[in-house]
């Protein structure tokens, strides 16, 4: 299939008009035989709005790629695991997603440093691709010259000032429909309890006085090149949901990554000195507090460092587990606020709900990088 403009009424219509035609003439007629066919292809596709334009996808797509970890996510998400057969580069390097999913190790890396491998994907014969723009548009005319389907995204999901969290629950319900079947069917449950777990958040917190707003810093990454997350992508949207002020809301250095990631010196850091640092990983966390001067700052003497779990992919960033990112920064940035939002709990209904398995004490030290004898509770311990 093609991507193509077409008018999904005109299709329906099309489509019925020619199945009643093919039940009033002889089955032994060849005419008849290929309106019948024609009709049922219509019939097996469906028109979506595409932030790439209208683009006509299977009525229940079997045979998924994705280009960005944060599709891959989507479709396991929604419970689409069977269905994919190639993969982006990043998603091979996440040993715990694999352990739990074992069959993504024998899935060939179709898309990798923003190239293609056509000839693999072709092997892999998708019917569908979740495609990022940052492949770019020759090779999104290769997949349309192949009669491949790719979708990106809901149609002005990628505007200026589009909410991004909004932006998250939106894709899983646009990835849903797109895929179609049950993946339909988990990812409206998804939105609905994202919506409702993102109200109770901000029911707390969008009264809250600036002076009962502590600061914070996203910390991307430290060492020789210092990444702090300005006000212009996700973070941004979950500190201030979380009761919190973030201090590199103008941080206006070198871009280092679509997230908002901002080269800063350190002296910028230092003169921040925010309440509260959320850190990606933990090397950050050793880094920043093993340096003996970035080892002054209030958030690291008050040991309020905080590294934001990585689960199918970094919960802080664009993907799906920002369900539980936007909890896990208003535990970490109003404690006492939140003291009865069990993000444990929450974090094995979740998994257990639209991933399908359970969390062991390995999986909970894993995600929350609980040291020996520590509970998660702990971590939000002032």
């Amino acid at each position: 299939m093609k991507n193509r403009i077409l008018q999904g009424s005109a299709l329906l219509v099309a489509a019925a008009l020619s199945m009643t035609a093919c039940s009033s003439t002889s089955t032994d007629d060849p005419s008849a035989s290929a309106s019948a066919s024609a009709s049922q292809s219509a019939a097996d596709e469906r028109v979506m709005q595409d932030s790439l334009g209208d683009v006509v996808v299977p009525f229940e797509a079997q045979r998924i790629a994705t280009t960005a970890p944060a599709f891959t996510t989507a479709v396991l998400l929604l419970g689409g695991s069977d269905k994919l057969v190639a993969l982006e580069e990043n998603y091979g390097k996440n040993e715990w997603i694999k352990e739990k999913y074992p069959q993504l190790a024998d899935l060939p890396v179709v898309f990798a440093g923003n190239e293609t491998n056509v000839e693999e994907l072709l092997n892999q014969d998708p019917d569908l691709v979740l495609y990022a723009a940052r492949y770019g548009e020759d090779t999104l005319k290769q997949l349309q010259d192949l009669d491949i389907a790719a979708v990106s995204g809901a149609k002005d999901s990628d505007a200026p000032g589009y909410d991004h969290l909004n932006w998250v629950r939106d894709n899983q319900l646009y990835f849903g429909e797109a895929i179609g079947g049950a993946q339909l069917e988990n990812a409206k449950k998804y939105g609905d309890q994202f919506t409702e777990t993102r109200a109770s958040i901000a029911e707390k917190t969008d009264d809250l006085p600036e002076a009962d707003r502590p600061t914070v810093v996203q910390l991307s990454a430290a060492g020789e090149t210092l990444q702090a997350n300005n006000g212009s992508a996700i973070g941004q949207e979950m500190i201030e949901l979380g009761g919190g002020i973030n201090a590199a809301t103008d941080a206006d250095g070198e871009s280092m990554g679509p997230s908002g990631q901002t080269k800063i010196e350190a002296e910028q850091l230092l003169s921040w000195n925010p309440d509260i640092l959320l850190v990606d990983s933990q090397e950050i966390s050793d880094a920043v507090t093993s340096d003996p001067i970035l080892s002054e700052l209030d958030a690291v003497k008050s040991g309020r460092i905080h590294i934001v779990p990585n689960g199918a992919m970094a919960w802080a960033y664009n993907g799906p587990e920002a369900y539980l990112a936007m909890q896990f920064f208003a535990k970490a940035i109003q404690p006492e606020l939140f003291a009865d939002l069990d993000i444990q709990k929450n974090t094995e209904d979740f998994y257990k709900t639209y991933f399908g398995f359970e969390l062991d004490d390995a999986d909970l030290a894993h995600l929350f990088n609980l040291e020996d004898g520590q509970k998660v509770a702990d971590v939000f311990a002032k």
